[in-house]
């Protein structure tokens, strides 16, 4: 019969375990529950570089990782005529309010000294009667504080500026401006009358794109020091008779006047060219102009005096002011078909500045308008040159074939404005312009952080409801032309104050007594408790799990612990074969750790170590049924002796008559027993406590491996009293069998029983 170990109340195994595991728990909680409420003193846990994740949200900070630029954005609305600089939270940093009441026509930069350098679009008070998209006029520039320093509109009845400008460093400034070409100019030019060019007032004339370099002088005043004309460098192969006639696919340095791309009623309009953005390389002294309409964009040499860049010759590279360079659509210089065209509407082309990867290549935003299925990209490409000279392929085009890096998303299409800007960690920016939207994204390809424009035309938004649609189709009324980063340590920002404002939509806060910047990754305004553990963020040791749950009691809560060890037997608990023991324990070797066993039977008896009568023999052995096991009877049979007068008589009677010489001690065989009986039980009760102060310190780690174990022994003493002893050094071997009496085996013996018993009954005998 088996037999269950259990403890001395009677707790079976199982019950005991879990009230172990129990106490550790609540040891664990108690714990940690008093070092949190202990470390309320002070957060834990430096602040997340960035950290939002607000999908209900419509405008504001939808998403931020820390993966993140940092830095800070400059952005101006269209419907509003101020220029808003935000930190990395979307939280105001400053804003610029246009002096002269205008709206962005359509760009802003922040310059080295803090103040902002903004377009305007003067609209109606132009004096001319042309209009386009883009159009401005003005051009201001506003310290940080907000005090106007300098302002000056170019814009008369034959010129304006339109979309973009571009800082120089030497404190000047490059700015698009179309100029007007009447017909008679525009046919000598050998355009063909068949192209249609009334502008949008009924003026039947041209205005294509002109470059000018302006000195800002005091307050409202300035110098245009240097000026390039795309009409000076045109090319036709309609009308022979005209100067500029010639094959056009021979002169890819030139524009061909003839060559259109819109269709309807955009064909051939006064705004022929469209150009929208500009940028400049100081390194390369180049200048790179985008044009929309031509679905191309150019590098030209700013070396050049205005002489020069109005011919073929002259400057640091020899060709005066003709294209050095043009990329995205080779039909329009003659070479390829529309399968060749890669660039569809672009917009922000401009240089990758120092620290991207890709540092000195070009990025730009495909708008995808006139693609098959309109979509949008971001692309860089790597232009082969070497010190500015650029290479045309076999083919006869400008490389490369195809762009380095390419990003989208599902959905994305911008018909018009947008931009992409290198940053200096590597990722990029894009704006979609027409949804007010702005997303950096890593060059995997995942966007660590998005923005969205909150202001309109009648102030901002309100966090959460749905925006209004813009006045153009799959526009929002939050439209914007581009953005523009720039990095914590630039030169503008260096002695300003940037202590962030409050966000610029309006929002609920519901936790307005808390300071939660950074830490309120849902926008509620409140701290955030991310695993709901109880502990907020700052002060959270584990944001993935609960703090309150350490069953090793390491001082690392479990969730974020790669070895949870709660019976610190050096086996983590997923792979533990008996938890809250050492696994290390199994007296009796039969693969179950002593702590899972519900029988540990060390000598295999079928009797528990606890209740083992004879440990290291089987107990149920009794072969003269004396009560005592034969492993542990020295007299494990009624064996016969001889006395000197040959009577044969039971070692039990020889025992018996002994006993009668002794004091006051059994004195029969059953005595003997009885008084054994009296004394094993004894033993028992001491071995049942040995054992359970071995199993306690195995439970609690303390002692480690098997105990060492000794074989006991029964002899008799000269009084008759059976003694558990141990083995003498100078004890025969009795792991040899001794010779056999002369007279043979004793009566009633094998010769197992001998060569087991043998040694006994020769001592025995020789008395």
């Amino acid at each position: 019969m088996r037999t269950s170990l259990k403890g001395s109340d009677g707790i079976g195994t199982s019950t005991l375990r879990a009230i172990i595991l129990a106490a550790l728990v609540f040891g664990s909680v108690h714990l940690v529950q008093a070092e949190a409420s202990d470390g309320q003193s002070g957060p834990l846990n430096d602040p997340p570089k960035c950290n939002a994740d607000r999908g209900h949200w419509t405008v504001g900070l939808i998403s931020c990782t820390n993966e993140s630029h940092g830095g800070y954005t400059l952005f101006s609305p269209f419907p509003s005529n101020t220029s808003y600089l935000i930190d990395e939270e979307g939280r105001e940093i400053n804003s610029w309010r246009s002096p002269g009441g205008h709206r962005p026509g359509a760009s802003a930069y922040m310059l080295s000294d803090g103040s902002l350098l903004r377009t305007g679009n003067i609209g109606n008070e132009s004096p001319g009667n042309f209009s386009g998209g883009g159009i401005g006029g003005a051009l201001e520039r506003i310290g940080w504080d907000g005090t106007l320093m300098w302002s000056w509109n170019y814009s008369s009845t034959s010129a304006i500026t339109h979309h973009d400008i571009e800082p120089l460093p030497n404190g000047n400034i490059l700015a698009i401006a179309w100029e007007d070409r009447s017909e008679q100019e525009a046919l000598q030019a050998g355009r063909n009358p068949a192209i249609a060019s009334d502008s949008p007032g009924g003026q039947g004339n041209i205005w294509p794109d002109q470059i000018i370099e302006i000195e800002p002088v005091g307050s409202n005043d300035a110098n245009i020091v240097w000026r390039w004309h795309a009409w000076d460098h045109l090319v036709q192969d309609y009308d022979p008779e005209k100067d500029n006639y010639g094959a056009v696919e021979e002169h890819p340095e030139l524009l061909d006047i003839n060559y259109v791309t819109q269709s309807g009623n955009q064909a051939g309009r006064a705004d022929w060219m469209h150009c929208n953005s500009i940028d400049y390389n100081a390194e390369l002294d180049q200048i790179m102009i985008s044009c929309r309409g031509m679905d191309e964009f150019y590098i030209i040499d700013h070396s050049t005096t205005t002489e020069e860049a109005a011919g073929h010759e002259g400057g640091t590279y020899g060709k005066g002011g003709d294209f050095l360079y043009r990329w995205g659509n080779p039909q329009v210089y003659g070479k390829g078909l529309s399968s060749n065209q890669q660039l569809f509407g672009q917009h922000d082309v401009q240089w990758i500045g120092e620290g991207h990867a890709e540092e000195g290549n070009i990025i730009l935003f495909n708008n995808g308008a006139g693609r098959t299925d309109p979509y949008s990209t971001v692309e860089i490409l790597n232009p082969d040159h070497e010190n500015g000279h650029y290479s045309i392929l076999p083919n006869g085009t400008f490389g490369p074939l195809a762009p380095s890096w390419t990003w989208s998303q599902e959905g994305m299409y911008a018909p018009v404005v947008s931009g992409a800007q290198g940053l200096s960690n590597g990722n990029v920016m894009v704006t979609i312009g027409t949804m007010g939207a702005f997303h950096e994204v890593n060059p995997a390809g995942e966007i660590v952080w998005s923005y969205v424009n909150p202001v309109g035309s009648n102030g901002t938004f309100q966090q959460s409801l749905e925006l209004p649609p813009g006045n153009l189709a799959g526009t929002t009324a939050n439209m914007l032309f581009k953005g523009h980063r720039y990095e914590s340590n630039y030169p503008g920002l260096a002695d300003k104050n940037l202590t962030p404002g409050s966000y610029l939509e309006d929002w609920t806060d519901t936790c307005p007594q808390e300071s939660a910047w950074k830490w309120d990754r849902n926008g509620d305004g409140c701290t955030d408790d991310i695993d709901s553990d109880g502990v907020t963020d700052p002060y959270d040791r584990c944001w993935s799990g609960d703090d309150l749950v350490d069953m090793d009691q390491d001082g690392r809560p479990d969730a974020c612990d790669e070895f949870v060890d709660s019976d610190s037997d050096g086996t983590i608990d997923s792979e533990d074969r008996c938890g809250g023991f050492d696994d290390e324990i199994d007296l009796d070797n039969d693969g179950v750790v002593d702590g899972c066993d519900d029988l540990i039977d060390s000598d295999g008896d079928g009797v528990s170590d606890a209740l083992d009568l004879c440990p290291g023999s089987d107990d149920s052995a009794d072969t003269d049924e004396d009560g005592v096991p034969d492993g542990c009877d020295s007299t494990p049979f009624g064996v016969t002796t001889h006395d000197g007068n040959n009577n044969n008589s039971t070692l039990s009677e020889s025992l018996d008559q002994q006993q009668n010489n002794s004091e006051p001690t059994p004195n029969s065989r059953s005595g003997l027993i009885e008084h054994m009986t009296s004394r094993s039980v004894l033993g028992y009760f001491l071995m049942l406590i040995g054992t359970w102060m071995v199993l306690y310190i195995a439970m609690t780690g303390r002692s480690k491996g098997n105990p060492l174990r000794k074989e006991t022994a029964f002899t008799l003493t000269d009084a008759g009293h059976m003694e558990k002893t141990s083995p003498s050094p100078n004890t025969p071997n009795e792991d040899t069998p001794p010779p056999l009496p002369a007279t043979g085996l004793p009566e009633g013996w094998t010769i197992e029983q001998w060569n087991f018993y043998g040694h006994q009954w020769i001592e025995m005998n020789e008395r």
